[in-house]
């Protein structure tokens, strides 16, 4: 009867502790995947560190310290081949194009993954901008970032007061003029033809952008300098649902300047601007920081600080202390006492050397986790320096079984490990 009820004790036990692996487990991954999300809405606004390598625009305004070219942002993304600015509105961004048009759906610019993909211009475009149709895609964000904006200009007053924006490419810059946002979806050959003989089509895209805009001006005709972009992104009415923004693109002439709106300098000063800019802070290359890394700080934090036995594990050394100290001063001659009294007192060493221990061991993970993660940044589960925050949360832990475990002969039933 006794094993029986031992027998069930420990299954109870069993029981318990993997509720709480599996509890533990549970909220892990609940935090991993809010903040998961949280980054993702967060850090698809353009970053300050990535906007420092955008090339200066000619315009009349100063712009120290701006690049040329695109030859920096070519050396962070070869695939690089523009930047694109809507004034007034969170669409600027640099221009990407991948083999085929799943490439960046979900990848930015850096090559890590990102639900917030990038700004990408069609495969079947031509890089330099020289066909007379690019159709450039990116996802819809609901806090306005990426291609977000967009759905605002379904309505009139937007529309009108945002039509204007600039398009760098490595070939020259182009003036931007919105003339039309029309409702659609993913399945319209009429929009989503890039096709070589698709110029031969421009009256019928023409016919059915008169015939489906939500909002629409004069419909410009192409030539040598005048471009068509089409700027697309999804809609949450419909699954297949896109919007998409219709753009003349005209070269900027030898000695001519791209004059930005007053509206758009305005509301670049607008403290709700500012935050949403700044949302993520300086965003650098190999934006990601690992869970795994962070788990491992607090683990070697726990084994420093045990979260339920913090009084029953270091109790040790001031009972092994005080019995130290009653069995010496009993000045007994029997051999099996002094042996308790030196492994006592080597007991309270290995205490004091695995305070020590395991307090470095501490500092040194905590440092590594400041100098190599950001949690501001994007989460994911391991990397790079996993393996080291591994080793350290295992040295805490066999530093704590070889240093708090007595294994001298006990001077009565009262020690506990």
């Amino acid at each position: 009867m006794k094993f029986i009820n031992k027998l069930a004790d420990w299954a109870n036990r069993l029981l318990m502790l993997c509720i709480l692996l599996f509890s533990a487990l549970a909220i892990g991954y609940g935090v991993y995947v809010l903040c998961d999300i949280l980054y993702a809405k967060n850090s698809a606004f353009i970053s300050h560190d990535l906007l420092k390598y955008r090339p200066a625009v000619n315009t009349s305004e100063e712009q120290d310290g701006r690049p040329e070219s695109f030859t920096q942002l070519k050396y962070i993304n070869p695939d690089t081949v523009g930047w694109v600015e809507i004034f007034g509105t969170h669409i600027n961004y640099p221009i990407v194009q991948g083999s085929n048009d799943l490439e960046y759906l979900n990848k930015d610019i850096y090559g890590n993954s990102a639900l917030s993909g990038s700004i990408y211009l069609a495969a079947d475009n031509n890089g330099d901008f020289g066909d007379w149709y690019s159709l450039i895609y990116g996802h819809h964000m609901e806090n306005g970032a990426m291609f977000g904006d967009i759905t605002k200009f379904l309505d009139k007053d937007y529309f009108d007061s945002h039509r204007s924006g600039v398009l760098q490419t490595d070939s020259g810059e182009y003036l931007i003029d919105v003339f039309a946002c029309v409702s659609t979806n993913s399945y319209e050959g009429t929009i989503y033809n890039i096709s070589p003989d698709s110029e031969k089509k421009y009256p019928e895209l023409k016919e059915y952008i008169s015939s489906h805009s939500n909002n629409l001006t004069d419909i410009p005709e192409t030539g040598a300098d005048t471009k068509i972009l089409a700027f697309s992104t999804c809609t949450d009415a419909t699954t297949n649902g896109r919007i998409v923004l219709f753009a003349a693109a005209e070269k900027v002439k030898s000695g001519q300047t791209v004059e930005i709106p007053v509206y758009a300098i305005e509301e670049e000063k607008e403290p709700v601007i500012r935050k949403l800019t700044a949302a993520i802070g300086e965003m650098s290359y190999g934006s990601q920081w690992a869970l795994l890394n962070l788990v491992c700080v607090l683990y070697t934090l726990f084994t420093l600080l045990p979260v339920f036995s913090l009084k029953r594990k270091y109790r040790q050394i001031g009972y092994s202390k005080r019995k130290y100290r009653e069995l010496s001063e009993q000045n007994s001659s029997d051999g099996n006492l002094k042996k308790i009294c030196s492994d006592l007192r080597g007991f309270v060493r290995k205490m004091h050397l695995g305070i020590m221990l395991e307090a470095l061991i501490v500092i040194a993970s905590a440092i590594v986790f400041i100098l190599t993660e950001n949690i501001s940044k994007q989460i994911i589960l391991s990397d790079e320096w996993t393996w080291l925050m591994v080793v350290m949360a295992a040295s805490a832990l066999v530093t704590d079984f070889i240093c708090f475990r007595y294994r001298g002969i006990r001077p009565d039933n009262e020690v506990k490990d």
